[in-house]
């Protein structure tokens, strides 16, 4: 039978037969529009990291105030994930991923009115640009949380890796795409308008995706019988069962906090984001200031690590299915973890310590590659331990991330002005390695309902 924490969980196929004649393949179509939202959120978020140079040297902000501007953004970002993801489990994805676009889309977009904004406030530029960047990390903060809760909803579980490696797939796109196209508007329009340009394509993608999607396949009027049986055995179109009990749920926040699983998941994210900041926000800053390259050469560069992740990201999810497949998911996920999080350590210790810039940036993309082939796992996990409330336990885990991520933006600073760029390169390697590590406590096989009895 199943219970209101398990509703996404598909029910036994012999609950109803698949229907003869071919699926539709909505599916794929939302989860190409969550790769759009993924992207469109990468665009806007490391547009800072590019437009910085431009805007350090125009306001004299020395690297640890641009440190402090990264983790304004951070710092929003982290803080509003749970109640975000609570939001998402109670009303669904589809109204509060168009709302907190819109939200991280109007934020982005008031980046280039930052100097009016403090001349009229009175208040340093400095500050008015971590107050814009925390209220645009505060829209963004819903996203990857109601992404999960799309892939809980709309896929299989046998599908549940491949989707999530899709998720960071988009995110990496977006990453792969940002480095070139911002520095290229930069150059020809000056940094305001990068900003301006990125709020625009965010608009598109937001209005395509409030009037293509629906919380549940049992809802969306393309979606055949087929296909919802492939998706949810046993269910019928505009059945509203489950939308009943997605408002009805109680988000379990006691039997999550006493999981093991779920403080391996999130401090081992937690881990996990300390190092993708690193690459987030130092890249480009590391490859003109260490490696010397030139502005649309380092560019060029920068694009190079969010490739890596778009092309391994996929990968590493369907590596953890087709393992879990033929052992279970546990094994599927932790062997995916190690997999990945042991070759980004080991790129990244290689690169850094190679002289010859040829190689060295190629192996520091691949590690980020790697890094983002074991972090698909860490969203499909989850679902796999949530699968009633996945926006919430992913907002946990994210927000674990983004304070990975606000100690990434200040400690990479404070150790490459103090000792160097190759000590703050290590300690991201340190951290990797302690990231897979922690991850072997997380047993995909049991939901926390399961572990709780």
């Amino acid at each position: 039978m199943e219970t209101t924490s398990d509703m996404s969980q598909p029910r036994p196929a012999s609950a109803q037969p698949v229907p003869a004649g071919e699926a539709t393949r909505v599916r794929w179509r939302i989860l190409a529009i969550v790769m759009a939202i993924m992207a469109v959120t990468a665009l806007n978020r490391l547009n800072l990291s590019i437009a910085g140079k431009y805007i350090a040297e125009e306001f004299s902000f020395s690297t640890i105030s641009m440190g402090l501007v990264f983790s304004a953004f951070l710092w929003g970002y982290g803080l509003f994930q749970i109640p975000w993801g609570y939001i998402c489990d109670r009303i669904g994805p589809r109204k509060t991923l168009t709302f907190s676009i819109l939200c991280f889309t109007i934020g982005a977009g008031a980046m280039g009115l930052v100097p009016r904004l403090a001349a009229m406030t009175g208040i340093s530029v400095l500050a008015a640009f971590r107050l814009v960047r925390f209220l645009t990390g505060v829209g963004e903060a819903a996203v990857s949380s109601n992404v999960t809760r799309v892939i809980a909803s709309w896929t299989a579980v046998r599908e549940r890796g491949f989707a999530s490696g899709l998720q960071v797939c988009g995110l990496g796109l977006g990453g792969s795409l940002t480095p070139i196209f911002i520095a290229w508007m930069m150059v020809h329009w000056g940094w305001q308008a990068s900003f301006a340009v990125c709020a625009v394509l965010a608009l598109v993608v937001v209005a395509i995706w409030h009037f293509y999607a629906t919380d549940w396949p049992e809802e969306h009027k393309d979606v055949n019988e087929a296909e919802l049986q492939l998706v949810h055995p046993g269910s019928k179109k505009g059945d509203t069962i489950r939308l009943k009990q997605m408002r009805a749920t109680v988000v379990p926040w006691f039997k999550i906090l006493k999981s093991v699983s779920v403080w391996g998941l999130i401090l081992a994210y937690g881990l996990q984001g300390y190092t993708f900041y690193v690459y987030y926000n130092w890249f480009y800053f590391y490859a003109v200031k260490v490696r010397g390259l030139g502005i649309m050469q380092a560019a060029v560069w920068t694009s190079m690590p969010f490739l890596a992740m778009a092309v391994l990201s996929p990968v590493g999810g369907w590596f953890s299915d087709r393992v879990a497949r033929a052992t279970d998911r546990r094994r599927g996920r932790v062997a995916a973890v190690w997999l990945g999080m042991g070759l980004s350590a080991l790129l990244l210790y290689s690169g850094n310590h190679l002289t010859v810039t040829a190689i060295a940036l190629p192996m520091i993309a691949l590690a980020a590659g790697f890094n983002m082939f074991a972090a698909a796992n860490f969203w499909a996990s989850c679902i796999d331990l949530a699968p009633g409330y996945s926006a919430s336990l992913s907002a946990l885990m994210n927000t674990m991330g983004s304070l990975g991520g606000v100690v990434s933006s200040s400690v990479t600073a404070s150790i490459a002005v103090h000792r160097g760029w190759g000590p703050a390169l290590d300690m991201a390697v340190w951290v990797t390695i302690g990231s897979g590590l922690l991850f072997t406590v997380v047993n995909a096989n049991r939901t926390i309902e399961d572990e709780a009895n």
